[in-house]
């Protein structure tokens, strides 16, 4: 039979009354010496409901700090590193690379590149361009919540299509020629890893 409202709040009333009356009988065998006092259920309760309100909130707090805290600084610049690495030095003998660049991606940044990585790959082919780099320096100017705001300093190599100009966003400078670039990166974690969640080239 479906139990309505007044049916669950019968059964509350009822139960309630059954151990106010238990909580008597037991005064009275107290006072009739047949038991030994022991403190109340009703008293019990509460403090139980007490003691397991402050667990749970104690283990929220633990939780939080623990997530808070599930990154470094360090982790934020290491992953920015070698996340910018890839991204900034184009080679045509890696046909992959676009992918390994999306691999690092999430968020706006990662929606972008998607829409061109395959011109992007076309055009680091056409052009030839093979280039080293190296990040010069990281540091985390920002965070908040989980992600970070990290400054990279890094420096491109470029070799081949010695005539072509330009960035490591646009195509390969002269060959030989190393380039320096300042970025603004936002790091956040995606798919149990740190990753690039938007790019901005500083002059």
């Amino acid at each position: 039979m479906a139990r309505t409202p007044s049916t669950i709040a019968a059964a509350r009333a009822a139960r309630h009354e059954l151990t106010e009356a238990l909580d008597d009988l037991h005064d009275l065998e107290v006072e009739a010496g047949l038991r030994r006092p022991v403190p109340r259920r009703r008293v019990l309760l509460p403090i139980a409901a007490a003691a397991v309100a402050l667990l749970l909130a104690v283990v929220a707090v633990v939780a939080w700090v623990q997530a808070r805290d599930a990154y470094t600084d360090a982790d934020y610049e290491r992953a920015a590193a070698e996340r910018v690495s890839v991204l900034i030095a184009p080679d045509h003998r890696d046909p992959r690379r676009a992918q390994k660049i999306l691999a690092g991606a999430t968020g706006a940044f990662h929606d972008e590149f998607a829409q061109s990585a395959d011109a992007y790959t076309a055009f680091v082919k056409d052009k030839g361009a093979v280039s080293r780099s190296w990040v010069d320096g990281t540091g985390v100017s920002a965070r908040k919540g989980d992600a970070a705001t990290v400054l990279v300093a890094a420096t491109v190599v470029f070799a081949g299509d010695a005539g072509s100009e330009g960035t490591a966003a646009e195509g390969p400078a002269a060959e030989g020629e190393a380039r320096r670039f300042r970025l603004r990166v936002l790091v956040e974690p995606a798919g149990g890893a740190l990753k690039l969640g938007a790019v901005q080239y500083l002059p």
